[in-house]
């Protein structure tokens, strides 16, 4: 079931400072899209009437719609974020319709989202007036302690 209403707001404000080099992560090239173009792109497959807004801060707006007119990316707008990632987010809900019944927050710089997962978030908060989805951990997880290393159990 497609949820007419929906908006998303997608959040990609961070430097990419941990990963260093020239460019933050949602502008780095993923196979043929910069990673932000895979989010924005996951979220039109899969609802086909939303609204998107992609929120980034002021001094990469001009930098990201040079860019993504490069590429095949779907339909949205951009709007300036704030100094914390809840600023942004309200920000981004500013930016929408009023006439959105449902809206999705997503990470900016998290692009291979499936459309079963955005599917499924967006039923259960359809029904139960929110939702957050959690993926099993497929990761190693080690605990370090004074005796060494000991794995974790992932469940």
């Amino acid at each position: 079931m497609e949820q007419q209403g929906t908006g998303v707001i997608i959040v990609a404000g961070g430097s990419g400072s941990r990963l260093g080099g020239p460019l933050p992560k949602q502008f780095r090239m993923l196979g043929s899209l910069p990673v932000l173009g895979h989010a924005i792109n996951a979220f039109a497959r899969t609802l086909h009437s939303t609204q998107i807004v992609v929120v980034l801060p002021e001094g990469q707006i001009d930098f990201w719609k040079n860019l993504a007119a490069r590429f095949d990316i779907a339909k949205h707008t951009c709007t300036a974020g704030g100094p914390q990632r809840f600023h942004s987010v309200r920000n981004g809900l500013s930016a929408l319709p009023r006439t959105v019944a449902l809206i999705a927050v997503h990470d900016g710089v998290r692009p291979l989202v499936s459309s079963d997962l955005i599917l499924e978030t967006v039923e259960c908060a359809a029904a139960h007036g929110t939702a957050i989805p959690v993926v099993e951990a497929v990761d190693s997880l080690r605990q370090l302690t004074p005796d060494g290393s000991h794995p974790i159990d992932r469940n």
